[in-house]
């Protein structure tokens, strides 16, 4: 009885032990993180509907600038007078090519800033219509009239009209499937109105913004409550509209008195933002689905916890019997565990019987897993700390250098400096191709890039440089990594052109024989030295051996335009990768190309 007795007792003492560290474990360590890692999850979720939020805005606000601008351009105002003045039946604009070539090019240069106004158009009070951007479809001045974008603007008396989406009523292609937004303004002078102006923006920028989260549903609304986006989502019946009037009317009772805020309200999470020209964004997604991954970790420990709660109950109950000399000793060593060493004051020899040892070395090893996991732990939030922080620095708002570019561009034209215009148009456009995130590019957008570089340089060297781009179109949609041509022409001017030449000429040629393709930039300069092609030739090996062997991370070079483009072009295409370096005292040639591929 007595035997049976200090077993029991053995026994209970070791499983309460083993539920005591699981559960201090549980509750210290997992309890504290989940906590903290479910408002990291919640802020997240804030941030990024801020973001979606300042996009949105710039998107809206980018249309409106432009109509702003329009607005007060006296060119536009002296057209649209005229051609309300003229009592002619057909489009007025048609019957003047300067006038509409003259308002052409205003409307290009305020919407080049952008680069994603679809269409920019101006209205006289008889139906005169210009646009630029998408093409268009020929409509009568009586057509024009009918227009509902025209009504919405007259009912606005002179304030922004937002309407969309839906298909554009002026396109050619108006049963494709594609939708647009529409910015407009009725023009007015004084207490007369002159005309109207139009500004659109095609429904897919607007879908990309606000998918940066596929389990995060997106709305935006008017001051009139109707739901702008998105276009999937409209109302079917009476309920889901209820719902969403519901969702829109506990945001704005919140936006009262803030900019942005954050709720509660069952399952869901609401985020609502005030953005400008009265719209207001509301973000949905439901705590299920954004502590999704995070309810998995939860149950996954307290599983895997169990576990080994239940395993170290079985050996306890097996061993206890045989443990009975040592267990005050090993019982007093477990009580006096350092939880911040995860050492075990005891040695396993120090033991009088083998399972009592046995049980030192497995308590040892337990201890060791949960400082492993800890450090793990400790790890895992210090790399959140760093992700945080490289987030926070990535919020830099890239529009602030192109709201830049249009004020100098709009006071270039204001001065009659068409050439600074062109050149803020050129470098607006550089701009937004290198803040793309994506990796890849097809060979039609490098020569685009490409050819604003060179138009740069063209205005830099004042008519010294030429060039001729002659690329066939079979390939021009061939997939290459971004940014491989335009450092091998920055190479020419400035290291081919270190020798006196009257005139600098780059030529730039693309090639398809059968399934490969090759672009070829030459240039007259003074060509690579000897020393130099030996240089790179060793250095391009090396590039290939590092690459090959998974080591891309040792890779350095000082010859960043030609072998940049090399190595990211091998990553790409591999074994079928052409890169060629001829030189001569007349100029220089660089060949790179690769395989197509369906």
């Amino acid at each position: 009885m007595k035997r049976r007795t200090l077993r029991k007792n053995l026994f209970v003492s070791f499983t309460l032990i083993v539920i005591l560290i699981a559960g201090l474990y549980l509750l210290l360590f997992f309890g504290r993180d989940y906590k903290s890692s479910k408002d990291r999850y919640l802020k997240d979720w804030e941030r990024l509907v801020t973001q979606i939020a300042s996009q949105t805005d710039d998107y809206f606000t980018s249309m409106n600038n432009i109509t702003v601008q329009l607005v007060y351009s006296n060119i536009i105002y002296e057209s649209l007078v005229a051609a309300n003045a003229d009592t002619n039946s057909s489009n007025f604009f048609d019957d003047n090519s300067q006038i509409k070539k003259n308002c052409s090019l205003i409307m290009s240069a305020y919407s080049s800033i952008t680069n994603q106004a679809s269409r920019v158009s101006i209205f006289g009070m008889q139906g005169d219509y210009c646009s630029v951007g998408s093409s268009r479809r020929n409509l009568r001045t009586s057509d024009i009239l009918q227009l509902d974008l025209l009504k919405a603007s007259d009912e606005k008396g002179g304030a922004l009209c937002i309407q969309g989406p839906f298909p554009d009523p002026l396109s050619e292609n108006r049963n494709d499937g594609t939708f647009i937004y529409s910015a407009s303004r009725i023009m007015k002078y004084g207490y007369g109105s002159y005309g109207y102006v139009e500004v659109q923006q095609p429904y897919d920028i607007l879908d990309k913004i606000c998918s940066l989260s596929p389990d995060m549903e997106i709305f935006v609304y008017d001051d009139s409550g109707n739901m702008l986006y998105p276009l999937s989502a409209q109302p079917q019946n009476s309920s889901e509209q209820d719902i969403g009037l519901t969702r829109l009317q506990n945001v704005k009772q919140h936006l009262a008195a803030a900019d942005s805020c954050l709720l509660k309200t069952g399952d869901e999470i609401l985020g609502g933002a005030k953005l400008k020209n009265n719209l207001t964004l509301v973000a949905v997604e439901r705590q299920s689905v954004l502590y999704s991954d995070l309810y998995q970790v939860r149950n996954t420990t307290v599983f895997f916890t169990l576990i080994v709660c239940f395993l170290c109950i079985l050996i306890v109950y097996s061993v206890s019997g045989y443990t009975s000399q040592s267990v005050e000793k090993l019982t007093s060593a477990v009580k006096k565990i350092d939880f911040q060493d995860y050492t075990l004051p005891i040695s396993p020899d120090e033991c009088t019987t083998d399972e009592t040892r046995q049980l030192a070395e497995v308590t040892g090893h337990m201890l060791q897993k949960l400082k492993q996991f800890a450090t793990l732990t400790s790890e895992a939030q210090a790399r959140e700390l760093q992700a945080t922080i490289a987030a926070l620095q990535s919020q830099i708002n890239p529009h602030f250098m192109n709201n830049t570019l249009a004020a100098i561009s709009s006071s270039a034209l204001e001065s009659g400096n068409m050439n600074v215009v062109y050149m803020c148009s050129h470098l607006s456009r550089m701009l937004l191709y290198t803040l793309d995130a994506e990796q890849e590019s097809t060979l039609d957008t490098e020569v685009e890039y490409t050819r604003h570089y060179l138009e740069l340089m063209r205005y830099r060297y004042d008519g010294e440089l030429k060039y001729n781009i002659e690329i066939p179109q079979s390939i021009l949609s061939v997939r290459v990594p971004r940014l491989i041509l335009q450092p091998l022409v920055e190479n020419c001017i400035y290291h081919g052109f270190d020798c006196d030449r009257e005139i600098r000429i780059i030529q730039i040629e693309g090639e398809q024989k059968e399934r490969l393709w090759t672009v070829r930039v030459t240039d007259n300069g003074c060509g690579f030295s000897e020393e130099a092609l030996q240089k790179i030739t060793a250095e391009q090996e090396k590039i290939r051996a590092l690459l090959d062997s998974g080591r891309s991370s040792f890779m350095r070079s000082e010859e960043l335009g030609v072998l940049n483009t090399f190595s990211r072009l091998y990553i790409l295409q591999k074994t079928h990768t052409v890169f060629e370096i001829h030189s001569s005292p007349a100029g220089a040639t660089v060949i790179i190309g690769g395989q197509i591929h369906d």
